[in-house]
């Protein structure tokens, strides 16, 4: 399952937080049990695990002892739930047999939803073992029809260590949400399909240190296919985002803006071979943030995409691309970042799973400063970073519903901006200049 959240502020990637497996429906779901119309898949999985650079201490803090690392325990169990799938409607269960294979149409209201709880025991910090959870669903409402309603929400609670550890007791638990709602119109055979959208989103610090960064966001979506040969169309999309920093905080770093986000693209999505496909997608983006003082910030640029999708074999499949875009951030308003990546995965023999993912960009930040909107909180008021990281991911499945994987992590930002801040101040939940490995060993059961 896993919550993805859109235009996450904080720069630490999806990978250094949640199970691989977790955010993958091929990964979770086993046979399944049926439940009248309904799949479920139950799931449990026990890892352990090590942190190499637990509060992503600075490579340059002068504290000798100031990294520290950690054994982690991770119990997880899962429950998805969804309406029967096309496999099992084709199998005749609905009670027609052989002869209607393949005869049943689409049902009028299509449900997937589910919900996961992962609790996590530091070995190096016990006071701080605490609980995760995520819970998804997705309501579709006359799907493959002329006009069809998708609702949708995902909900998540994540209590991982973010930045550096400037208070041992501070609370590093954040709750977000994303509710939205999508009208979807189609021309016969799906030639041109329209989409009209809007999410309502909500990112909380439960620490009173970190509630400066609480905001809410309008998400206003527009999108458009038009498909002009089987397995080519030209695609656009408009996001209009509205973002609102309603939280306080005595202990505020940094200056952080409500603003208003544009961004616009188009392009092609084709596939040039049965094997073979790409998205190229470029635009414009602007970005429009309240001003204080002196303090005058705004941004404008062109955004792009690339992607190549090539499917080796049938259980081998290689994707790597480029990605230009900027995204709000609790420093300097928002970042720009230049990002390529590479993902390869192979199934062998129906039973090991591999997986690799490779990435690497930079970040630029927007003028750094704090509340007074002319004080540098760092060593300059200019921020550029490069990331990387690198995950590596391997499961061997004894049955269809029991597997054993291991899970190797890194992530890095080599940078020369350093923080500044003073004893009256709380800490920005963006590290900088730090080096972090994660190794991970567990079972699991799925069905």
């Amino acid at each position: 399952m896993g919550a993805t959240f859109v235009a996450l502020a904080t720069l630490a990637p999806a990978s250094a937080e949640a199970q691989s497996w977790l955010s993958d429906r091929s990964r979770t779901e086993g046979p399944g049990f049926r439940v009248g119309d309904f799949e479920l898949h139950p799931g449990i999985g026990v890892e352990i695990g090590y942190d190499s650079n637990l509060y992503y201490t600075a490579d340059d803090d002068p504290r000798m002892d100031a990294r520290q690392d950690s054994g982690i325990l991770r119990a997880t169990a899962h429950l998805m739930v969804a309406t029967r799938g096309p496999e099992r409607r084709a199998e005749g269960e609905a009670g027609g047999g052989e002869e209607n294979q393949g005869t049943q149409s689409q049902p009028a209201v299509t449900f997937r939803g589910g919900v996961s709880g992962s609790f996590y025991t530091f070995f190096n910090d016990i006071d701080r073992s605490n609980m995760e959870l995520d819970a998804s669903l997705a309501l579709g409402i006359l799907p493959g029809r002329a006009f069809s309603v998708n609702i949708s929400d995902e909900f998540g609670r994540s209590i991982r260590p973010f930045t550096e550890n400037s208070d041992a007791r501070a609370s590093f638990g954040r709750i977000r949400n994303n509710a939205g709602i999508q009208a979807n119109f189609a021309t016969s055979g799906d030639v041109l399909k329209i989409g009209v959208g809007y999410n309502f989103m909500l990112d909380f610090f439960e620490d009173e240190r970190f509630q400066y960064g609480s905001n809410f966001r309008h998400l206003i979506t527009l999108n458009e296919t038009f498909r002009f040969l089987p397995e080519t169309a030209i695609l656009h999309d408009t996001t209009v985002t509205i973002l609102d920093y309603f939280g306080t905080s005595p202990l505020t770093p940094t200056r952080v803006s409500d603003g208003v986000l544009l961004r616009t693209r188009a392009g092609l999505n084709g596939a040039f071979t049965t094997n073979f496909s790409v998205l190229a997608m470029a635009g414009y983006a602007a970005g429009f943030f309240n001003s204080v003082g002196a303090y005058d910030q705004e941004y404008e640029s062109v955004i792009a995409q690339i992607e190549a999708r090539w499917q080796i074999e049938q259980n081998t499949r290689l994707t790597f691309g480029y990605v230009r875009d900027f995204q709000p951030s609790f420093l300097g308003n928002f970042y720009r970042l230049d990002r390529g990546f590479a993902n390869f995965q192979v199934l062998i023999g129906g039973s090991f799973l591999l997986g690799v993912e490779i990435g690497g960009g930079y970040y630029e930040f927007g003028a750094i400063v704090q509340p007074d909107g002319m004080t540098a909180v760092g060593s300059s008021v200019d921020r550029g970073d490069v990331r990387l990281d690198a995950e590596i991911f391997a499961e061997y499945r004894f049955t269809d519903w029991l597997g054993v994987n291991a899970t190797l992590q890194y992530n890095g930002s080599f940078t020369d901006f350093q923080y500044r801040i003073d004893s009256d101040t709380g800490p920005v939940p963006n590290p900088a200049g730090f080096n972090k490995f994660q190794a991970w060993f567990g079972v699991r059961v799925f069905y």
